[in-house]
């Protein structure tokens, strides 16, 4: 499993997710720290200055452990509905993207399959993400309209 922090402009980090009890801390020590580290890299003099990032409910993003370091950052944290897996640019087009690509193929090693997930996302970074993101404020607004009631499909 990859961990995978995208901007507009294109894919910024990569983390693979490594099977352990202190996944929390995994997150924030190693994947957390290195996207502040390669934003402060990209953006220059800017650095964290008026980021927010988005990720859903699940416990290693909603941990004080997190929420303290995000805070230490500088970094806001844009809030994500219950239950609403429609509104994660990850869910409705990253994930099902690198899907698309890898589906029906088999690795030899775990390497092979590595080295085939950061070239799909280097490709898909090509063009960078913005429809991805008007197309996630137009989910946003669904997600109003409705409710707040998962909306796929409607």
């Amino acid at each position: 499993m990859f961990i995978v922090f995208f901007i507009s402009s294109g894919v910024v980090s990569i983390s693979k997710l490594v099977p352990t009890p202190g996944r929390r801390t995994y997150y924030v020590k190693t994947c957390l720290k290195k996207l502040a580290r390669k934003l402060r890299k990209k953006r220059g003099k800017t650095g964290l200055r008026g980021l927010k990032l988005h990720h859903d409910n699940a416990s290693s993003h909603t941990c004080s452990l997190t929420t303290d370091f995000l805070q230490q950052e500088g970094l806001k944290l844009l809030p994500h509905p219950p239950y609403s897996p429609d509104l994660s640019p990850c869910d409705f087009y990253l994930f099902p993207k690198l899907k698309e690509c890898l589906r029906g193929k088999l690795f030899d090693t775990e390497k092979e399959l590595d080295a085939a997930v950061h070239c799909r996302l280097q490709e898909l970074s090509k063009n960078g993400f913005s429809p991805v993101f008007r197309a996630w404020l137009s989910r946003c607004q669904k997600c109003i309209q409705f409710g707040g009631d998962y909306f796929e499909g409607r």
